[in-house]
């Protein structure tokens, strides 16, 4: 039976940490890294696993190598201290250990959660997440929306990973503010251009796509409630994209928080 090792980034996570580890205690082992946190997430690692790495938030791809390298299993699970392995994935992660496969990398069926809601429609659906790779195999790379490259096949597997990281409104604003300047930064820096007509039509643009062409209004009021949310991420970034393109910068961004972005995390929101 191959040996799994467990990689979870952190900061400030006291409140959903435990429910993150708990399902995964079983693993051979599990390594914390963490952005220096203020609370008690680092105690509470630790009466989990003696592997709790202290280190400085250099961005999301960046902090799951740095856990990777200290890893000694054949397979690798990455999660955020947001993500919660259900039973059903689980017993399929088990088979892959025991049973052997030829993939070297899986993409996870996530199912993203808004104010205590599953949220199965809209444009946060389908959402397939690397999280599992054979050690060795690949490498992190992105930064908003970062991702593993795999030197190899990559599988699906659509057992349920959870994700409860929006519990109220005002963390979700928090969390896009930060994700929308790392975002617009990464797009400026590839050349990306945005005009004013642009910044006022495309959030209506991605209201629309998620309410209606993604059917979120079949996730009732949170669905709905979600799409205003995902129309108000476009904006920002726009808005953001078209601030960075003024010459000379009137106002730049404020560079993104410091460590770890009002725990932010990798591949929350994906914004097509």
């Amino acid at each position: 039976m191959s040996r799994l090792s467990i990689v979870v980034i952190t900061y400030n996570e006291e409140h959903k940490l435990r429910r993150c580890l708990d399902p995964v205690r079983w693993a051979d082992e599990i390594i914390v890294v963490d952005s220096y946190s203020t609370d008690r997430t680092v105690d509470i690692a630790r009466e989990y696993t003696e592997r709790v790495y202290q280190n400085p938030w250099a961005g999301f791809a960046a902090q799951r190598t740095f856990g990777m390298e200290r890893a000694t299993g054949d397979w690798v699970l990455f999660l955020d201290a947001d993500e919660y392995v259900t039973d059903e994935l689980n017993a399929r992660l088990r088979s892959i250990l025991t049973d052997g496969t030829p993939d070297d990398g899986f993409k996870i069926h996530r199912v993203e959660h808004f104010l205590g809601y599953p949220i199965r429609y809209g444009t946060f659906n389908p959402s397939y997440q690397p999280r599992l790779l054979r050690r060795g195999k690949g490498y992190w790379t992105g930064g908003a929306h970062a991702h593993f490259e795999v030197d190899g096949t990559m599988g699906i597997i659509e057992e349920d990973l959870y994700h409860d990281s929006h519990n109220t409104i005002a963390e979700f604003i928090t969390r896009i503010n930060a994700y929308t300047t790392i975002d617009a930064q990464e797009r400026f820096e590839r050349g990306q251009r945005v005009g004013r007509a642009r910044v006022v039509l495309s959030p209506i643009g991605m209201w629309w796509k998620c309410l209606i062409v993604k059917q979120g209004y079949r996730d009732g009021f949170p669905g709905f409630l979600l799409s205003i949310g995902m129309g108000i991420y476009s904006f920002l970034r726009l808005v953001k994209v078209w601030q960075l393109n003024q010459e000379p910068h009137p106002y730049p961004l404020t560079p993104f928080p410091s460590p770890r972005a009002e725990r932010g995390r990798g591949s929350d929101l994906r914004v097509s």
